[in-house]
């Protein structure tokens, strides 16, 4: 009886070893590389102005609910091709900025003036206060689902504003106003 619970403890231990060579063993990997061709839509875009300069405006010319200053600038819209079928194409447009009175107000976090922004409105006449601002992360078509847009000049005005609620001396300060808008192509 002894010799066959000694066996069983050999075979047992032998086995046991024997898986953990098994474990040990090195590995060999293997790569599979996957290659594709991704055709994005593209256009190019360009401005008719690098920088737009609102001129100098004081404080006392901000008063609530008017838009001081502002300037018209056209976004070029040119040779874009490789519209997916079922994507829309659009300007997407971004900025940091401010929501004042229920308005969007750009404005870079490195401005020094408080209590005004810049609204950006799409339009081809001069602009008023009561006209319907761009927002970050506003979406402007450019052609039907799965079109190549044409060719097209965009017009936009940006102007000064303090909104339309409180624009005094208390909650306006003087300094220099910096607004950074960002012009992108995307597909909804």
């Amino acid at each position: 009886m002894r010799s066959a619970i000694t066996y069983r403890k050999k075979s047992f231990l032998l086995m046991l070893l024997a898986l953990t060579g098994l474990v040990s063993v090195p590995t060999q990997a293997v790569t599979l590389n996957f290659s594709a061709m991704l055709n994005p839509g593209t256009c190019t875009f360009s401005l008719d102005k690098s920088t737009l300069v609102l001129d100098s405006v004081h404080l006392s010319q901000l008063t609530p609910s008017t838009l001081q200053a502002a300037q018209p600038f056209t976004l070029i819209v040119q040779d874009c091709s490789g519209t997916d079928a079922s994507l829309t194409p659009v300007v997407n447009v971004s900025g940091d900025g401010i929501t004042r009175d229920s308005r969007w107000l750009f404005r870079s976090s490195d401005s020094i003036a408080s209590g005004v922004g810049v609204m950006l409105v799409k339009t081809d006449v001069s602009p008023s206060y009561s006209d319907t601002e761009i927002k970050d992360g506003d979406n402007i078509p450019l052609a039907a689902m799965g079109a190549n847009p044409s060719d097209q000049s965009i017009r936009f005005y940006a102007g000064l504003t303090c909104g339309s609620l409180a624009c005094t001396s208390g909650s306006l300060s003087a300094g220099t106003l910096t607004a950074r808008i960002l012009f992108n192509l995307a597909y909804r």
